[in-house]
């Protein structure tokens, strides 16, 4: 199974204009891709009004052991991940993970593990994504946020608590966020360009556990199969595919998720593509020591 390809960048901005004064519906043109197509479907379908959300559904899709060379270590960071839910300030939140194996997990009713056993040609991460969207109404509360989420990222303690405080309708992106190089027990600082920083990238294009859609009871079918659509790109789309559904992301700037690189299993690592993350690190260090403290003391 292939993850589905990018839209060009000018493509992106000429289907959103052309979209916010209707030039573009989704029975427009060929050259669309299915999830863009869906989301014009959604922009076309105002939403109801929104109860309110109640809890945030992690979903994790987890690699097949025989595709990785130390099954232990992917054990131990998926679990280093799960502590971290298992912290947050907040408890409103479930996790869902998708595998053919099942990992060592914490006793806790709010992880769940949900068998993967489709056959697959190639990777097959994006099958698990779309099975774990189509499975977590099942057993998440009515209403909240959804969010995709690798098994060796972090979370900051106050995650859930920030975005059921904040209560935003269409869900949030995450713009600044951290960076760990683990063999170097050093952080880089992600975010939007600044004058002082003008070659640093926004955090949801270094990671794909960036972005948490709000959902609701009176959300249509066609909603559940845009978010399907939407898992099956790079997560560089997920901000314009929602933009493009007329449900922007409202831009997270504090420290909410850690990207953590050169553990040893590293998805990026495996396909040649993680040395981009190393330099970025160096590139953009967090030496602060009062900031550095905070980290410690909110992520592990």
């Amino acid at each position: 199974m292939q993850q589905a390809p990018a839209t060009p960048k000018a493509k992106r901005w000429w289907n959103l204009i052309s979209a916010r004064f209707g030039a573009l519906k989704a029975g427009h043109g060929h050259a669309l891709q299915h999830s863009e197509k869906l989301a014009l479907e959604l922009r076309q379908n105002p939403r109801q009004r929104t109860s309110r959300a109640e809890q945030v559904v992690f979903l994790i899709p987890l690699v097949r052991r025989t595709h990785v060379g130390n099954w232990s270590r992917v054990e131990e960071n998926l679990n280093k991940t799960l502590r971290c839910f298992l912290r947050q300030s907040n408890p409103n939140w479930i996790a869902i993970i998708c595998g053919q194996d099942r990992p060592s997990l914490p006793n806790d009713e709010r992880i769940h593990f949900l068998p993967f056993t489709e056959p697959v040609e190639g990777n097959d991460k994006w099958g698990k994504l779309g099975k774990l969207v189509e499975h977590f109404p099942k057993v998440a509360r009515p209403s909240g946020y959804v969010m995709t989420f690798d098994a060796d990222d972090l979370t900051h303690r106050d995650l859930v608590s920030r975005f059921l405080t904040i209560q935003h309708d269409n869900g949030y992106v995450i713009d600044h966020g951290l960076v760990h190089d683990i063999a170097a027990a050093a952080y880089g600082q992600a975010g939007k360009p600044t004058p002082l920083s003008p070659l640093r990238k926004p955090f949801w294009k270094l990671c794909g556990s960036c972005a948490a859609f709000r959902y609701d009871p009176n959300e249509p079918r066609l909603f559940r199969d845009f978010l399907v659509a939407l898992c099956q790109h790079e997560h560089r789309m997920f901000p314009y595919l929602a933009r493009l559904s007329g449900r922007p992301l409202l831009a997270v700037l504090d420290n909410l998720v850690m990207y953590e690189v050169n553990h040893g299993e590293n998805f990026d690592r495996r396909l040649n593509q993680g040395d981009f993350k190393l330099r970025f690190v160096k590139r953009f260090p967090v030496n602060d020591e009062d900031r550095l403290r905070d980290i410690e003391e909110s992520f592990f």
